[in-house]
């Protein structure tokens, strides 16, 4: 009984190690494989448009052209002033100036103040994670990396102490199970 419970846990760890370990992996592949697609990555750091888009996801943002993007979708604009923002297309404005675009957040009342350039389009927010940015955010800090490594690492000791303990387990033979008789 106890050698198929330590049997039982040796297995159970040794699944949720790999999972982390591969989950990692793709993780960080993915991360540094989307840009050289030529997409950007961004966390969204506000609720603006939850339930949409939750707090803490990872945009996938698509180089896109400006005369494409219509009432609807999803886009990141770069501001003049550096900030980021992903928001929906609430209202495309073509003026003697170019194209603009009235930006609304899904949880926002109102639109954003003000009309939005076409200059100032990252590209189309058409994809997200939910959640990645905040692992993305932790795994880019060295206490995130600390963190990450010493998880696996007790894993993998875990594991091989239960693969020790699972070796040194007496077994039960037949023999010993029959009664003593006089």
């Amino acid at each position: 009984m106890i050698l198929s419970l330590v049997r039982l846990a040796r297995r159970a760890v040794g699944l949720i190690e790999i999972a982390l370990f591969v989950g990692l992996i793709a993780f960080t592949l993915f991360a540094h494989v989307a840009p050289l697609s030529g997409r950007q990555l961004f966390i969204v750091g506000g609720g603006s448009m939850e339930p949409s888009i939750p707090l803490g996801s990872m945009v996938i943002v698509t180089p896109t052209d400006a005369m494409t993007i219509g009432v609807g979708d999803v886009v990141t604009i770069r501001a003049d002033n550096g900030a980021v923002v992903t928001h929906r297309v609430s209202q495309v404005v073509d003026g003697p100036d170019g194209r603009f675009f009235e930006l609304r957040g899904d949880a926002n009342d109102g639109p954003d103040g003000g009309l939005v350039p076409a200059r100032a389009i990252v590209g189309a927010a058409d994809q997200y994670v939910p959640y990645a940015g905040y692992a993305q955010k932790f795994l880019s800090t060295v206490p995130g990396v600390v963190t990450a490594l010493a998880v696996l690492g007790a894993l993998l000791l875990t594991y091989l102490v239960l693969e020790m303990l699972e070796s040194t387990t007496p077994t039960i033979s037949s023999e010993a199970r029959e009664p003593i008789r006089p």
